[in-house]
């Protein structure tokens, strides 16, 4: 039994030397299939088609301004207050704000104004 550093590699690369594969790529299975595999799921695609019926319910069709006080673009995104991943439901129309993209991608890079504003909402703050 070998005893020795472990991370150590066994041959030493050399400064300059490129990389060579000694061995051809091979393919694990058969990547020609029969059926294409779904984007979605049969439940996903029920689940997208309920969500598109409350936000319509919620907003109608026509255009919708975002909810961010002070913004005047139009809303690009319907923003999940409590996320699917802490509790929340994508077809609770309480769960539901109307956000601009710009907006909707500052919600998560600085989301301090939002749990302020009640665009996001902690887990344990579901009653």
């Amino acid at each position: 039994m070998k005893r020795g550093n472990p991370l150590r590699r066994r041959t030493e690369l050399k400064p300059g030397k490129p990389l060579e594969r000694k061995t051809p790529l091979r393919s694990a299975g058969n990547l020609e299939r029969a059926t294409p595999l779904r984007k979605q799921s049969k439940k996903r695609q029920q689940e997208n088609r309920e969500r598109r019926r409350v936000v319509d319910a919620k907003y109608g069709t026509g255009l919708v301004r975002c909810e961010v006080p002070g913004c005047t673009s139009l809303a690009d995104d319907a923003h999940e207050v409590l996320t699917r991943a802490r509790g929340g439901s994508i077809t609770d129309p309480d769960n539901i704000r109307a956000v601009c993209r710009p907006h909707h991608d500052e919600i998560g890079t600085e989301p301090v104004w939002a749990y302020e504003l009640g665009f996001l909402r902690h887990s344990w703050e579901v009653a």
